[in-house]
């Protein structure tokens, strides 16, 4: 009797998770191709053949969705970077890895990245999970801070420039050769790509005796004609 019951309360959670999962990827469709505030409740329910009673059940509100949404893809996406920053050990080879895997992801998960770097782009704007939203990004943002800061110690990122800084950098270019392929999938995300793009950010474009810069001052701005 007790092995019958925990086999139906098996079933049940299993039916149940399935459901969940159902829904998150009805909303994260509508999401990605309208933003948070032009995917209506209506819509994500009849896209995932469920009732809103189903919706708020799992999720209490379409902005709880949304967060579920957002710890999905950014969980994936964090996984995989600290992976990469626990298993291997030099600093180039972590940028480059780091960089080929979220390209990877973008091609295997295009609507999925899109919202990720979406919400970077409109964090401001999205109410009312915008906080959830940067947050997740954060974390994130702080295990390649690591790998940077790591590359100070080893002598091969500048000790001049913050980490942080360096991290934003990084993901930056990252994100942008990501929008490039989103908005046109015949731009390449290859390992390619990522060795060549790694490269430029620790060596830069400048040519092996590169010129002395004088940057201009706000002050001479304002003097020149």
């Amino acid at each position: 009797m007790r092995t019958k019951v925990q086999a139906t309360h098996g079933t049940r959670s299993r039916s149940a998770e399935l459901t969940r999962q159902q829904i998150l990827d009805a909303a994260l469709r509508l999401f990605a191709a309208r933003g948070y505030a032009g995917a209506s409740t209506k819509a994500i329910t009849e896209t995932g053949h469920v009732t809103k009673p189903v919706l708020y059940y799992h999720f209490g509100s379409k902005a709880g969705l949304f967060r579920a949404i957002v710890d999905q893809n950014e969980n994936r996406l964090l996984e995989v970077i600290s992976q990469i920053k626990g298993e291997v050990q030099s600093t180039p080879e972590r940028l480059v890895e780091i960089c080929a895997a979220m390209f990877q992801f973008a091609c295997d998960r295009p609507e999925d990245m899109s919202l990720a770097v979406d919400l970077l782009l409109q964090a401001r704007k999205l109410r009312p999970p915008q906080n959830h939203c940067f947050g997740k990004a954060q974390k994130r943002l702080a295990v390649i801070q690591e790998v940077m800061e790591q590359g100070k110690i080893d002598g091969l990122l500048s000790k001049q420039i913050d980490s942080r800084q360096l991290a934003v950098g990084f993901l930056g270019m990252i994100h942008l050769h990501i929008l490039f392929h989103l908005a046109n999938p015949r731009s390449p995300l290859t390992r390619r790509t990522a060795e060549n793009a790694v490269g430029l950010f620790l060596q830069g474009a400048a040519s092996a005796k590169p010129k002395h810069f004088t940057f201009p001052t706000q002050a001479t701005k304002g003097t020149a004609k």
